[in-house]
């Protein structure tokens, strides 16, 4: 017999729309007996700062990932699921998709944050990216947001 799920990665960033991917992610966890991995990426690319400038910039992208991480750390421990926090460096979806190839894993989970139509035009969205680029199921966990209705 074969589990759904063995490798699960949820990618945060701390905002209340991943969080909502995060509790997800957890509870398919518990349900499938899957490892999540809980994924922040720090996308620093467009920043050019001068050495001091980078060590404060340094300094509060650890502190981000940190509590992003420590969200979900709590809510996979209080469920006791086997878990792994991993930060990374680069764009978020090129990251998120090549960690996951990397892992083998089965499922991504990201938050969707329920942009207008012209924002995801002219920005693009991270979920909507690893959708096209990922081999893996994805899963996209929408908050409701009423303006944009």
């Amino acid at each position: 017999m074969t589990t759904l799920y063995r490798k699960i990665i949820v990618a945060t960033d701390g905002t209340e729309y991943a969080k909502k991917a995060v509790n997800t992610a957890v509870h398919l966890s518990k349900l499938t007996g899957a490892k999540l991995y809980g994924l922040y990426v720090s996308d620093v690319s467009s920043i050019t700062p001068t050495s001091v400038e980078w060590e404060l910039v340094a300094e509060n992208i650890k502190r981000e990932a940190n509590a992003a991480l420590s969200y979900v750390i709590e809510k996979a421990d209080a469920e006791h699921i086997e878990f792994e926090s991993v930060n990374l460096s680069g764009a978020a979806a090129q990251e998120i998709v090549q960690y996951a190839n990397s892992i083998d894993a089965d499922l991504i989970i990201v938050g969707a944050a329920g942009k207008k139509a012209i924002e995801r035009i002219l920005l693009g969205s991270v979920s909507e990216k690893v959708i096209r680029n990922a081999k893996q199921q994805v899963l996209v966990v929408k908050s409701p947001n009423p303006e944009n209705e």
